[in-house]
């Protein structure tokens, strides 16, 4: 059986940003192709029928401040019903199927009329195009349906590293998909665990520019004499950092204790795509124009499409 392939597809510029990041969510876990408003309707159409096993996501504008979602009339509400379930505590007012004014036996939207059954448009208001957390619970619950649930739930003595190392991913991963912006967990928090094993060949042919995260972690035991800025010079990194990685909250160190320690090497590649902007990009990754020009020797904001940067 082929692998699924997700689409995620929008029609106004406004939905860009939510669309890209979650991209950035399924493509950890599944080949992920973009639809953008570039596209009419009808390639969106013939791209999706040409590849059976696969899901669509469409995104798209509400005309009032609420979520909606809408699910084919040849489906049943499961999916729907689910992710209204787990949007309650935001301003998703209804979850329902849309017929067609002139033949009441087909979808409203050509997107639906038109594809396979596996798709759900979700309609987002203005105040919730680009909230982060709608956008995690709307991945963690499709990807769920889809039966790929790779999200965990922090039990007592969990950290940040020690789930890293059982899921065979990286601190700065689980960060980056759980928009975390620092180390602290909470018990029962559940987490969206990347799956960096995954082989996806996404290209510039998808609309979507490819995403390769680096990392180095060491592991290094306390001898007679260590101080953790010691050890953060010996390892081109902060004593920060040391502290935040081990969960500590004094820099007191005892002998034989075991440190994990961050690498300094820590960025993504990134391939620029039809639309793209420094600002854009920095948006994306919360950086900055500034830093990536300097990170890259650019001398100015012209970007050309297949063009890689490395992001900090």
């Amino acid at each position: 059986m082929m692998a699924m392939k997700i689409f995620i597809e929008y029609d106004n510029i406004k939905l860009k940003d939510a669309s890209d990041y979650l991209y950035g969510l399924f493509s950890n876990n599944y080949e992920t192709i973009i639809l953008n408003n570039n596209m009419s309707i009808n390639d969106k159409i013939n791209e999706i029928k040409n590849n059976s096993n696969s899901f669509t996501i469409s995104n798209k504008l509400n005309n009032t401040n609420s979520i909606e979602i809408i699910y084919p009339l040849r489906k049943n509400n499961v999916l729907a019903k689910e992710l209204y379930n787990n949007l309650e505590n935001y301003n998703v007012t209804k979850y329902y199927q849309l017929r067609d004014n002139t033949n009441t036996s087909l979808d409203y939207y050509e997107i639906l009329r038109n594809i396979n059954n596996n798709s759900i448009i979700i309609k987002y208001g203005n105040d919730y195009l680009n909230n982060l957390t709608i956008l995690n619970i709307i991945y963690q619950t499709i990807s769920s349906y889809l039966g790929n649930d790779n999200t965990y739930t922090v039990k007592s003595g969990d950290n940040l590293y020690s789930i890293s190392r059982k899921y065979n991913t990286t601190v700065d991963d689980i960060k980056r998909v759980n928009n975390l912006t620092n180390n602290l967990l909470s018990i029962g928090q559940k987490l969206i665990i990347p799956n960096n094993n995954n082989n996806n060949n996404n290209n510039n042919n998808n609309n979507s520019g490819n995403n390769n995260t680096s990392t180095n972690v060491n592991e290094y035991i306390v001898k007679s004499g260590d101080s953790l800025y010691s050890i953060s010079k010996k390892y081109n990194t902060t004593v920060d950092s040391i502290k935040k990685e081990n969960n500590l909250t004094s820099n007191l160190l005892s002998i034989g204790q075991k440190l994990i320690i961050p690498s300094p090497i820590n960025y993504t590649i990134y391939t620029v795509i039809k639309g793209d902007s420094l600002y854009s990009i920095a948006k994306k990754f919360n950086t900055n124009v500034d830093t990536i020009k300097k990170d890259n020797n650019l001398n100015n904001n012209l970007l050309s499409i297949g063009q890689k940067l490395k992001i900090k």
